[in-house]
């Protein structure tokens, strides 16, 4: 199986609402007009977001996204606001989301999303990415150098901000 790493956009936005259907329960689930608003805001300096996938060569399906957006760095940005909207001035990347389709899974799919995703960051002149860590998935992105800053619920469940300088994956290795 071979897939191509594609730069996402609003008109992917299908294909990104399948996947999160396949990655994650309802409650977790934003929607299209939310997604559309993270791939197509800009700030005031004119940052914008950063979206990349994997789509499966032979099928032509999106195996796996990830999507990052400025933001700032004194709070998480809120979950499934139909307002939502980008801080005027932001300092730091948001690492909204990397999902990967089930039936993708286990092809490090998700690693090349970050790197990609670090790199494109790293072009822009961000130096310090966030996130926020659901599902137990804080020991992943401990491996892949990001730290905790503070507990964070997230739908009613425990999950973490955390954080990473910005710095090649490569010269990031534990």
């Amino acid at each position: 199986m071979h897939f191509s790493l594609i730069k996402l956009e609003s008109d992917h936005l299908d294909q990104i609402i399948e996947v999160q259907s396949l990655v994650y329960p309802a409650g977790y689930h934003e929607s299209a007009d939310v997604f559309h608003r993270k791939l197509s805001t800009s700030d005031a300096s004119g940052h914008r977001p950063i979206a990349y996938g994997h789509r499966d060569d032979e099928y032509g399906l999106l195996a796996s996204y990830g999507i990052a957006h400025p933001w700032i760095s004194h709070e998480p940005p809120p979950m499934h606001s139909q307002n939502w909207a980008l801080p005027a001035e932001c300092d730091i990347v948001h690492l909204h989301d990397i999902a990967v389709a089930p039936t993708f899974r286990g092809r490090r799919l998700a690693t090349a999303l970050l790197e990609k995703i670090i790199e494109t960051a790293i072009a822009d002149g961000w130096r310090k990415m966030t996130l926020v860590a659901v599902r137990d998935s804080w020991p992943f992105w401990e491996g892949l150098g990001f730290t905790t800053i503070r507990p964070h619920d997230y739908v009613g469940e425990r999950g973490f901000w955390m954080q990473r300088l910005l710095v090649p994956m490569t010269t990031a290795a534990h």
